[in-house]
């Protein structure tokens, strides 16, 4: 490894937040005995609103059915998990390209949804849908099959007067949040989840608000010593203001 490469990695790991570090490190270590991530739950107010200018490339969308395993499992082999997601009454919406699944995203509108990752219970509040689990074939992201979800989902909410869409980000993941903020999604909170072997534990915190965040990613995306440093500023004040 040369010098430059090694101030490059150094440099890298300045810019990377504490909770992510920690995450990397864990997540080396065989079986992954000690494991901790950030939740960042979001919510729209009111049904997905698509122009249909934004509504391009060639997939066709529709709600998946138990006949659909198999399409899914060419995907993602998550046969049992997708089968027991549709016993609970759990919808999938799919893209298809030439009879192929190339996207999936499933919805919940339970009154509690268990999340699988962690363990955690996700409370829907009454009128919302609960968004999750959504994939997309790398070589068909970014052609608006994501944007085609959201439309299909808007017919089906106003037909039976639904009003909202709640979802969450992993923290660390930025494309997702960006996506999700420049479509309307609006910060609602945080959970920091950490699992030791069998005991999962859970806080929750107040969530920035969507300027702060906005803030962040665009100082991701232009890392430099004193952006780091605003952006320490910015992130020691909605600790503050979230633990009040």
């Amino acid at each position: 490894m040369t010098w430059s490469s090694l101030k490059g990695r150094a440099a890298t790991l300045a810019r990377t937040p504490r909770l992510l570090l920690a995450q990397k490190l864990l997540r080396r270590v065989p079986l992954r005995p000690v494991d901790v991530g950030k939740l960042c739950f979001l919510r729209l107010n009111g049904v997905p609103r698509v122009p249909r200018a934004l509504l391009r490339g060639r997939a066709l969308v529709r709600f998946a059915t138990v006949d659909d395993l198999g399409r899914l499992a060419q995907l993602h082999d998550k046969t049992p998990l997708f089968r027991a997601r549709f016993a609970a009454g759990d919808r999938c919406l799919v893209a298809l390209v030439q009879g192929r699944v190339i996207g999936y995203e499933w919805f919940s509108d339970n009154a509690v949804h268990h999340e699988t990752a962690w363990g955690y219970q996700i409370a829907i509040p009454d009128g919302l849908i609960y968004a999750y689990d959504a994939y997309i074939d790398p070589p068909y992201r970014n052609t608006g099959v994501w944007l085609r979800f959201k439309a299909h989902l808007a017919e089906w909410m106003a037909a039976r007067g639904k009003r909202g869409v709640l979802t969450f980000v992993d923290y660390g993941n930025w494309p997702s949040l960006r996506t999700h903020l420049r479509f309307g999604f609006e910060p609602t909170e945080t959970v920091l989840a950490l699992r030791i072997v069998g005991l999962r534990l859970f806080r929750r915190a107040r969530a920035v608000g969507t300027a702060a965040w906005s803030y962040l990613l665009w100082l991701a995306m232009h890392p430099s010593p004193v952006h780091i440093h605003h952006a320490a500023r910015v992130l020691h004040a909605a600790a503050a203001v979230a633990h009040r």
